[in-house]
C-alpha cells in the first residue's frame, strides 16, 4: 500500500507522520528500531520509551499515487507534528533538522573508520571489490577498443567522430530541409561575414585581406610564405601584420 501513515500517542495525541510505498513493510522496521532502541528519531525513541508500546497505534491516514507521495506528505507535516524531526518531505531525513546532528555524525565516522580499522585485507576485498561479473560495468575485460584510423574510442561506438559515416541516410539531417523561417535567420547572420577557412584580418604593405588565399592571388605569394612572414619577427616583414 502506498500513502501516508501516522504514528500516534493515545494518551496524548501526539503523532508522528510519514510516507512509504509499502507502509506494512515501513511499520514494521519503525517498530523493530523502536522495541530495540535504535531508532534514528531521537524525540520518538524517548516517547516510545516513556510511554510503552501499548501507547501508540499505526494509523493510514491518506492512500495517493507514488508520484504525488511527498506532496501529500507535506500537507500534514505543515500540521507541525510534535515526533517529526524535520518538517520538510524529503524521504525520511531525521538527521538534517536533529538536536544532537553533529554528534550523531561524529559518532558515525568514528564507528565506521574504527569498523574499517580493524577489517583485513581480504574481508576489505570481499565487501567492496567487485571483480569481473560482479561488477555491473564490467565489459568482458575488452576496456579498450580502437577506430580504424588507430585512436581510441569507447565500446559501445564503432568508429570515431571523425571516420563516422554520415553520407545518405547515415545523416542525421537527411531527407530534411530547413524551414523558410530558418533560412532567413541563417542567411542574415552571415551577411557581411567571411566564409572562407580563416577570418583573421591582416594587412601587407597598408593594404587589408581577409584571408590567406586572397592575398595569395593578389600578391602571387604562396599562402605558406605568407603565413610564415605574419608569424616572422623579422624586420624585413615587419609590414605583415595581424591586425
Amino acid at each position: 500500500m502506498i500513502g501516508i501513515y501516522r504514528i500516534r500517542n493515545l494518551i496524548n495525541n501526539n503523532c508522528y507522520y510519514g510516507s512509504a510505498k509499502n507502509i506494512n513493510r515501513r511499520w514494521s522496521k519503525h517498530k523493530s528500531q523502536l522495541k530495540y532502541g535504535r531508532h534514528e528519531n531521537v524525540i520518538l525513541q524517548r516517547a516510545w520509551d516513556k510511554y510503552g508500546e501499548d501507547s501508540f497505534i499505526f494509523e493510514v491516514i491518506e492512500v495517493c499515487d507514488e508520484n504525488e507521495l511527498l506532496l501529500v506528505e507535506q500537507k500534514y507535516l505543515d500540521l507541525n507534528p510534535d515526533y517529526n524531526i524535520g518538517k520538510t518531505a524529503s524521504g525520511g531525513d531525521n538527521i538534517s533538522n536533529h538536536p544532537n546532528r553533529d554528534i550523531i555524525i561524529k559518532n558515525k565516522t568514528k564507528k565506521l573508520r574504527k569498523e574499517v580499522m580493524e577489517m583485513s585485507e581480504e574481508e576489505r576485498k570481499l565487501r567492496w571489490s567487485r571483480p569481473k561479473e560482479m561488477n555491473g560495468k564490467w565489459n568482458g575485460g575488452s576496456s579498450i577498443k580502437y577506430c580504424r584510423c588507430g585512436k581510441k574510442i569507447t565500446t559501445n561506438n564503432t568508429t570515431c567522430l571523425e571516420c563516422r559515416d554520415r553520407c545518405g541516410s547515415n545523416n542525421p539531417f537527411y531527407n530534411k530541409h530547413h524551414s523558410d523561417k530558418t533560412k532567413k535567420y541563417l542567411s542574415e547572420s552571415r551577411k557581411g561575414k567571411y566564409c572562407g577557412s580563416q577570418n583573421i584580418i591582416f594587412t601587407i604593405n597598408g593594404i587589408e585581406y581577409s584571408s590567406l588565399g586572397e592575398a595569395s592571388k593578389k600578391l602571387g605569394i604562396p599562402t605558406t610564405t605568407i603565413r610564415w612572414r605574419l608569424k616572422s619577427n623579422n624586420v624585413k616583414f615587419e609590414n605583415y601584420k595581424y591586425n
